[in-house]
């Protein structure tokens, strides 16, 4: 089952290739929108191309990639085409890469007959509850929030056990089978609206010792899957890391919206000759360009420090969830700048500037995104103080 790294394809050409899918991501945007999750077509496209890969350890045919550069290139493009899209994919994704922090035994119950395995999760609680057992876990009761959960085999649940605080540092994260679980028809939102972040409800499931990862264990020391996969990523903490895979869509929507809002007053003399319009698209540019910018600036330091076994300090892990929350928020400003000059005739809720400002707006409400929770631990650690 060992697949040669040789055979792993670069980000350049998985860029190329989620570039090739943007026309049809686009197309089939207002269906996505419709349906409240991705398209079956639009997943096994990510599957055909590897984009579900980046993270799947090697022996399984997955790529390992470096973590950062990835998300940030591919986000960037297929946002272009369909937010939604952009997020599952992100998100399913980076499953094979916690999924890789588990013990091989696993890994192998995962993807050793079925190496396309596909894993979702759902980190939120609302009756969902578990308790501890001779051998394992009791689960049972429902979670929220599971992006593309209706592509997935498996699913890695948020536990709350019996006797520990509800906070998500004190969460164990249970890893599921098939037949385990189910999806309950729950997503209804104004943004991200394909992305059929539905319910998931356990009726009351067994979970063995071994498919249970404590969360607050995943801090950057050894993970039981880092023996077997010796890749840096198998052991990144949780904390500053994570919302990577949460965030990076950002910089495509807007710049989706952007290139929207160029060709739609470039189509009319009137607009493409306004000089405030003119400036609204200068200004928009330079903001996605700079937020950009800014996530790109981290990832060289990531890769030293992983590639070389260090550690990573919090303050460094502050600093990039200070950094991605803020990308998101400066791609927000610079659509909201654009879709507020559209005028009457842009307020289709198909035009794709407003559906782009939907879908940042749902993606800054997320708490891996949100600038007030991630702006202070980096300003303590400025001063002084511990960060977390």
């Amino acid at each position: 089952m060992v697949t040669s790294r040789a055979k792993t394809p670069t980000l350049e050409e998985l860029v190329e290739r989620a570039e090739s899918l943007v026309p049809l991501l686009r197309e089939r945007a207002a269906e996505t929108e419709a349906l409240r999750r991705v398209p079956d077509e639009t997943i096994a496209a990510f599957q055909e191309t590897g984009l579900l890969r980046l993270f799947q350890p090697a022996r399984y045919g997955g790529y390992e990639m470096d973590y950062g550069r990835p998300q940030i290139a591919l986000g960037a493009v297929l946002g272009k085409g369909c937010g939604s899209s952009a997020w599952v994919q992100s998100v399913i994704a980076c499953h094979a890469w916690l999924v890789g922090m588990y013990p091989q035994a696993v890994q192998d119950a995962v993807w050793g007959d079925a190496p396309d395995a596909l894993v979702g999760s759902a980190f939120s609680a609302s009756t969902g509850r578990g308790r501890t057992v001779d051998g394992g876990y009791e689960i049972a009761g429902e979670w929220q929030f599971s992006s593309g959960c209706h592509a997935c085999q498996w699913v890695i649940l948020g536990v709350t056990m019996d006797g520990r605080p509800p906070g998500p540092q004190d969460q164990v994260w249970c890893l599921l089978p098939p037949g385990d679980w189910e999806i309950v028809d729950t997503w209804q939102a104004p943004g991200l609206k394909g992305t059929g972040s539905n319910d998931i409800r356990v009726k009351g499931a067994f979970v063995p010792a071994a498919f249970a990862l404590e969360r607050n264990q995943l801090d950057g020391r050894p993970t039981p899957g880092s023996t077997t996969n010796p890749w840096y990523i198998y052991r990144l903490p949780i904390a500053g890391f994570f919302p990577y895979n949460v965030s990076m869509p950002a910089l495509g929507i807007a710049r989706g919206a952007l290139e929207a809002y160029i060709a739609q007053s470039a189509g009319r003399p009137d607009r493409a000759n306004s000089v405030p319009r003119q400036l609204r698209i200068a200004e928009s540019s330079v903001q996605i360009d700079a937020a950009e910018a800014l996530v790109l600036s981290d990832c060289a330091e990531i890769e030293r420090l992983g590639r070389a076994g260090a550690e990573f300090p919090p303050a460094l892990r502050a600093r990039l969830s200070r950094n991605t929350s803020y990308m998101v928020r400066l791609c927000t400003e610079a659509v909201a700048r654009l879709a507020s000059t559209v005028g009457a005739h842009g307020m289709s809720d198909v035009n794709p500037v407003h559906r782009a400002l939907r879908d940042l707006y749902a993606i800054g409400n997320h708490i891996a995104n949100q600038w007030d929770l991630h702006a202070l631990p980096y300003a303590r650690a400025a001063l002084g103080q511990p960060p977390y």
